[in-house]
């Protein structure tokens, strides 16, 4: 029998065949990795047969398109545009392609990506002395567009990609003596960036939740909650992260912020004077500016959702419900605020502790809590202010 299949459990041929010449030749062989089956052992004994017995006939290699056309062409609209990728995955992707893959694979045809190739990419990345978490994010972005030309059967299978085991960075949050600070230099930059931090720091936006949060949509200052129903990242505006609508209860200093805007309320909750929505670059350079002025670190505004998510663990919130509160599709990225909390735990003020007092529901007790921080700790906006002049003069 020319094909069986051994104990190993892969395919195999043997079989004497004779050449042009008349000489008998054994020829023996595995069906490919890819096809461990009867026919795919059938059709490479059939392809071994051909090459003796047509030795002068050369044959043609099927065509198939480089890594550049499939990435630019089917891959893109058919998986990235078909997909929905949001508008800061598709910058993300095409970042990828454009800085590190095009200039290494982008006129490699296809079948020609292997293991080999791909471990050239990564040794280049390497060279450049790329972190780990950017290399895997470039690997990602080449696993998937070579998987999906699998796929779309342009080629018969994808090379093994490794990726790097990489620690979650750690979570940096304001102190309780920080925060408050942090309140009050936004309360003296303006209303809106007041509104705008305690959305962040008080409920846990992200900035992009907080450019894009409507008032109608979104905001119930009856019922003292705030759906986060879209973000908006480079003036597009789409889903939240992880594709999760969230409501989060609102503490009494938030809903105060909100209450003091002095604006018609309808449409976005954060926007500029004449009511066109804030820039990603306004809400940088303020968050900057922010704590500048309150005497601290210059950091983003990732840092207040972080203050939000560590507070409430420090408070003693359930992680289900903070995983909830925070849109977190894992509860192990919610874990990591628990973790923080456990290892870096502080006495909690009196002035927030006392906030609790009167209340009974586990969760309004831990909202109360988070509300009282703004009054925690001595400075004040008139301090600040005057931290203001020092830094100007």
């Amino acid at each position: 029998m020319p094909v069986r299949r051994d104990t190993d459990g892969r395919w195999r041929y043997r079989e004497w065949v004779k050449g042009p010449d008349g000489q008998k030749t054994r020829i023996n062989g595995t069906s490919p990795k890819d096809n461990n089956t009867k026919a795919g052992a059938q059709e490479a004994l059939v392809a071994a047969i051909e090459e003796i017995k047509f030795p002068d006939r050369k044959r043609t290699r099927k065509e198939v398109m480089t890594f550049e056309e499939w990435f630019n062409g089917r891959f893109w609209e058919e998986w990235v545009i078909a997909e929905r990728n949001k508008p800061s995955e598709r910058a993300a992707k095409e970042c990828a392609f454009r800085v590190w893959l095009q200039p290494i694979i982008g006129k490699m045809r296809l079948d020609d990506i292997n293991a080999a190739v791909v471990q050239q990419v990564r040794a280049k990345m390497v060279e450049k002395k790329i972190g780990d978490k950017r290399i895997n994010n470039v690997m990602a972005v080449l696993s998937k567009a070579l998987r999906y030309a699998v796929d779309a059967e342009l080629i018969d299978h994808s090379p093994k990609i490794r990726f790097r085991k990489t620690e979650r960075p750690e979570i940096e949050a304001w102190d309780w003596d920080e925060y408050p600070r942090i309140l009050a230099s936004a309360r003296v930059e303006g209303p809106e960036w007041y509104a705008a931090v305690c959305l962040a720091g008080e409920a846990g936006l992200r900035i992009g939740e907080v450019r894009a949060l409507r008032w109608r949509e979104d905001v119930d200052l009856v019922s003292g909650y705030v759906t986060v129903n879209q973000q908006s990242w480079k003036g597009q505006v789409g889903t939240p992260k992880g594709r999760t609508r969230r409501t989060i209860p609102m503490t009494d200093t938030l809903v105060a912020a909100l209450k003091a805007l002095d604006v018609v309320r309808t449409g976005n909750v954060i926007r500029n004077p004449d009511g066109t929505p804030i820039r990603d670059a306004q809400t940088s350079h303020a968050t900057y500016r922010i704590c500048f002025n309150a005497g601290l670190p210059e950091e983003g505004w990732h840092r207040l959702r972080h203050a939000f998510g560590t507070h409430a663990a420090l408070l003693g919130v359930n992680p289900w419900t903070l995983m909830s509160w925070m849109g977190h599709k894992r509860i192990d990225e919610t874990m990591g605020y628990v973790h923080v909390a456990e290892r870096s735990r502080r006495e909690i003020p009196e002035t927030i502790l006392r906030a609790a007092e009167n209340k009974t529901d586990p969760n309004q007790r831990v909202v109360a809590m988070l509300g009282a921080r703004a009054k925690n700790g001595t400075n004040s906006s008139d301090a600040i202010n005057e931290t203001r002049k020092m830094s100007v003069a």
